[in-house]
């Protein structure tokens, strides 16, 4: 019984720790009149071609797969959600969260 609790809790940490994850099933494409097997998945984010195997970062700050059957993305940033009198905003380059007062959002909240 406590191995399942202890369990349960890891799979719990770790869901709220990574955030979020979806997956896109790869599709036959219709070109020149006929269905075409896909030879690479399309970044849904800004349209760019990865070939099966591969693996990168998107602008959103996603961790993208690429199969012979789908698509695969995680978000890549995590941590504190939430600070008091603070609000959070996700900087692109580092994808990490920062926070800054609401009354004055040129401020850093420590």
């Amino acid at each position: 019984m406590k191995a399942i609790f202890s369990l349960s809790v890891v799979c719990s940490t770790l869901a709220l720790c990574h955030g979020y994850c979806f997956q896109r099933l790869n599709e036959l494409e219709f070109k020149d009149g006929r269905f075409v097997v896909p030879v690479a998945c399309t970044d849904i984010h800004d349209g760019t071609k990865h070939p099966f195997g591969s693996v990168w970062n998107t602008a959103d700050c996603m961790i993208c797969k690429c199969s012979a059957d789908r698509m695969s993305c995680c978000s890549r940033y995590g941590g504190t959600a939430k600070v008091e009198g603070c609000k959070r905003v996700l900087d692109p380059e580092t994808c990490t969260f920062k926070f800054y007062k609401i009354d004055d959002p040129s401020v850093p909240c420590l």
